[in-house]
């Protein structure tokens, strides 16, 4: 995963993480974030936990969904053994199901990757960039701060659609209710549940919304 990617999927879990802690002011938002910026800028440990998280709640939440996908369209469908394989009618149905099938293998490999690659950059994400953020959340006015939370939700769409063009997919990963975004700020609480450091970085208030996410289970 690149850092760039890396950025763009903490600002779209930021947003989300602040609109649901319900923080007081714009201004509360963009100092909390500067906690964050501060405690990767004082420890590569959370700099690289950060960035561990991320990246599990990001593969194990489109993971969940292209499997939902894959068992929706084989339900739909028909099939006929061929040379000991399955070919699912309709057509479309079959090449949709085998290019689910392909991605949930790529994820399950990158889901064994996460964490165990050598890092030799002094941050894996970088505080710049994080300071960037800042800046936005501090000076834009409320109508560009809206339209940079777009931009970032759809550069992450774009990556997220670009090796898996199924329909049923890409209309399920921009459901509200229970679409990628959702899981991945769900997923994201979970993550970071067991990391001491973590929890108190993203304020008391998040484990009360982990709480909440947990009961509903």
């Amino acid at each position: 995963m690149t850092e760039s990617f890396l950025i763009t999927l903490f600002k779209v879990i930021w947003q989300d993480l602040t609109e649901d802690a319900a923080y007081d002011s714009t201004k509360q938002n963009w100092q909390a974030l500067q906690v964050v910026i501060d405690e990767i800028k004082n420890s590569k440990q959370v700099s690289q936990d950060l960035a561990v998280a991320l990246e599990k709640c990001y593969h194990s939440s489109d993971k969940t969904i292209v499997e939902t996908c894959r068992e929706e369209l084989i339900k739909s469908s028909t099939f006929v053994q061929y040379r000991g394989a399955k070919i699912y009618k309709p057509p479309e149905n079959d090449t949709g199901i085998r290019k689910l099938e392909n991605k949930s293998k790529l994820i399950d490999k990158q889901l064994k990757q996460v964490g165990k690659k050598l890092f030799t950059k002094k941050y894996f994400i970088n505080p710049s960039d994080l300071e960037e953020l800042v800046k936005e959340l501090s000076q834009l006015s409320y109508e560009a701060s809206e339209a940079k939370k777009k931009d970032a939700w759809n550069q992450l769409l774009q990556e997220v659609e670009k090796d898996c063009e199924v329909n049923l997919y890409q209309t399920r990963i921009r459901d509200k209710k229970n679409g990628l975004r959702k899981l991945i700020f769900d997923n994201f609480l979970i993550e970071i549940e067991p990391n001491e450091k973590l929890n108190r970085i993203f304020s008391a208030r998040t484990y009360l919304i982990l709480r909440n996410i947990r009961e509903k289970v």
